[in-house]
This record gives structure tokens, sequence and C-alpha cells, in this order.
């Protein structure tokens, strides 16, 4: 089973940055996976404590510090005092044994131990100092470049708020859906369906899929001489004088142009992106 993933929206000053995907460690931080999760997807409705959505979308990022982390996740006050979890109280930690050495990891904020509720925390370096302190259950898998690293240089105030409202303007679940093949074949590629119900195609499969096309392009396109036959028939009259002339069959039949197999297919499988 693919661990699960989900996807958050950002804006700057309403201005759309884009998205990044967090990949979430659900077989070492299962509680804390599934309340981020759910938070995500906002399925758990109002709180009963404080009567508001249980919910990222629209929530901001409060914290900034450069060279060490962004941080999130207050949808309740919505500057670092607040924040709920999906259990109604604050909750345990689970594996605090995972390291925090490098950027891109997803880790709760709490306000020691045991008091994790929603607030989330994104590393842009190494941070040895906080092993055995933060629990650890993601990783940005894409958009971290493009995205997590714009919001780190957006400028701050005095108490390291940025100045330019950095919201979450959309977040869910993204789901795994293997695609249907007949019985007997293999399966060829998988698509991921968004929260918007669009889908997408692995690069890999996209890219094996058009080699294999081009090669065959070049098989059937490639120019034919008198000695090529280009039919069923030319075949058999080629036969017919060679029978004549060698006096037998030649038994090895048409071959292929160098370089590719009679199914059209590329020599070469695709590789996958690493």
């Amino acid at each position: 089973m693919p661990l699960p993933r989900v996807f958050m929206d950002f804006a700057l000053d309403s201005e759309s940055i884009g998205r990044i995907i967090i990949e979430l460690f659900a077989d070492t931080a299962p509680k804390t996976c599934e309340n981020f999760r759910a938070l995500c997807t906002g399925e758990k409705g109002l709180s009963p404590i404080s009567e508001r959505p249980l919910y990222y979308k629209n929530s901001i990022i409060h914290r900034s510090i450069r060279d060490f982390m962004i941080q999130g996740g207050d949808f309740t006050k919505r500057n670092g005092t607040g924040g709920e979890s999906i259990y109604g109280r604050p909750f345990e930690d689970e594996d605090l044994s995972r390291p925090v050495d490098s950027e891109g990891l997803v880790c709760m904020a709490n306000k020691g131990p045991n008091t994790n509720g929603s607030q989330f925390f994104i590393t842009l370096r190494d941070c040895p100092h906080l092993n055995g302190k933060h629990v650890i259950f993601g990783r940005v898998i894409r958009g971290y470049e493009e995205v997590v690293k714009k919001i780190a240089e957006v400028p701050v105030d005095e108490k390291d708020r940025p100045r330019v409202p950095v919201v979450i303007s959309n977040c869910g679940e993204l789901q795994f859906k293997a695609k249907v093949q007949p019985a007997g074949e293999k399966e060829s590629a998988k698509s991921r369906t968004f929260r918007d119900g669009s889908q997408r195609l692995k690069t890999c499969a996209r890219r094996g899929s058009r080699r294999a096309q081009e090669t065959q392009t070049q098989v059937q396109g490639a120019p034919r001489t008198k000695s090529e036959p280009s039919s069923s028939r030319d075949i058999k009259t080629q036969r017919g004088r060679e029978r004549s002339s060698r006096g037998g069959g030649d038994r090895r039949g048409v071959r292929c142009p160098a370089g590719t197999r009679g199914d059209g297919a590329s020599s070469g499988a695709a590789k996958k992106r690493a």
C-alpha cells in the first residue's frame, strides 16, 4: 500500500503561487497523520469546542524564520496561539526517533511533550537541535523549490509574521487509482485522481507510450528498397524468387530494422523518473 498523500495550494496576497504535495508517514505516526489528513480534507466538519471548521483551508502561515522553518495550522486564532486536533484535545507524541536531518520535513509544533494539536512546520534545513522533541510525520515531495522556498523569502515583522498574507487557499487528499487492465495483460500505468477530479498519468508511462509510437512510426515509415517487401504478396513473390535462385527457402524471414523489436516497441524500456 502506498503512503497517503495530501496537497496544499498557497496564495501570496491573494495571488496563487502553486501547490505542494506531502507524503504522510502513516506507517510510523498513524494518529498524527490521520489528524493532518482529516484537517486537509475538512471532513470532520465543525469543532464542538471552538465551533470553527476543522479545516486548514483559508488558514495562514503565521510564522516564518529564514533558513529554519515556516509554520502554520492555526485555523482558530490565526496568530499561533490557537489550533485544535480532530480528537478534541491535545494528543500524545508518536515516533520521536526519526531525526530532523533535512529540508522539507513536515513536523508537529507543540508546547512540550504530548501537546500536539493542528499546528505544523516545514523545515528549511536540517535541525538536529529538534531531534526527539517533535513528531516528524511527512515530507514535501513536490513543490518545495517552487513554493516553500518562495514563502520563506516573504519579508516578516519583528514577530516573524509574514508582512504579506500567505494563505492555504485549498487543500485535500490525493487518491490513487490503478488503471484497470484486461486479464492477462500487465499494468502499464497508474493514475492519480486529484480532489478536483482531474487525472494525470505517471510521466514514465507517457514517455514509454510516446517512445513506442515514435519507434512504430520509424518501422512503418522507413523507405523501402527493391529488396525489401512491402506486403504479404511481395513476401511470397520474393521467397519464390529466392527458391528459384538458391534452390531452397529462406528460413530467417523478414527482419526489423536494427535497434527495434518486431512489435514496434522501443528496445529500451522507459525509465521511471527518480
